[in-house]
């Protein structure tokens, strides 16, 4: 049996786009949060509106019901809010020392180990906050035909890689098989930490011509919230359980 040769993810190039989909989220929850506040207050003004012309109970009732849906939603988009202007404040501050180091490290042409632990603790803070996804495409030739292996994990810094079937080259088949799940993959990506989500994408040589490209491309249209990342070529041995 095959044995997967492990690699670790470096994030530490992607931490700029990181606090870049971190600043959107937050300008589309302050959006939501103007639009909910506005709402309650709407709702706020209608309700005294119908005490004070004594309508029918139920309507009342009805409008009272509404208006407090409307404050907690409100209430509920003002803390959401709140969660990611302090998580971009913190990983900002991560990421200022995380450079800083990283600069020091390079003008001695040295790497310490507080430096690496240090690494992996504002990597382990920043998955806190966002889901990571990786799918990897291992070509494998049968015969006259390219077999592309497709396999996925959801758990960068300690997960384990699960199969995801052959993933077609063809740009109609590669879309009817991501509308039938994907062998999985799709399910798995729908899982996200509130919605905040990084995909990156690898190939082997041995796979399929820009297969990745093709898979990119799909999984942009089929999920508009995630952040597509291509890496192209892997500069790594891929080798995805079969």
């Amino acid at each position: 049996m095959k044995r997967r040769r492990r690699h670790a993810l470096d994030l530490l190039p992607l931490l700029d786009v990181f606090m870049v989909v971190l600043f959107v989220f937050a300008t589309i929850q302050e959006g939501q949060l103007d639009a909910s506040a506005h709402t309650a207050a709407a709702m706020e003004r209608e309700l005294q509106q119908l005490r004070a012309q004594q309508v029918d109970p139920a309507e009342l009732a009805r409008t009272r019901q509404a208006h407090a849906t409307a404050t907690a939603e409100a209430e509920a988009a003002r803390a959401e809010l709140a969660r990611a202007t302090e998580a971009q404040t913190e990983l900002r501050a991560a990421l200022e020392q995380l450079r800083t180091a990283t600069e020091q490290a390079a003008a001695t042409a040295t790497t310490s180990g507080a430096e690496v632990l240090r690494r992996q603790e504002v990597l382990a803070r920043l998955l806190d906050h966002f889901s990571v996804f990786e799918i990897e495409i291992d070509g494998e030739l049968a015969g006259d035909v390219v077999v592309n292996h497709c396999c996925y994990r959801t758990e960068p810094l300690a997960g384990a890689w699960r199969p995801c079937g052959a993933l077609l080259a063809a740009g109609a088949e590669l879309q009817d098989w991501l509308a039938e799940g994907g062998a999985g993959l799709v399910d798995a990506l729908r899982r996200t930490r509130g919605g905040n989500a990084m995909t990156i994408v690898r190939q082997n040589e041995r796979a399929t011509w820009r297969v990745a490209r093709k898979l990119e491309e799909q999984l942009r249209e089929r999920f508009p919230e995630h952040k597509i990342y291509g890496e192209g070529v892997a500069t790594h041995s891929l080798a995805c359980p079969r």
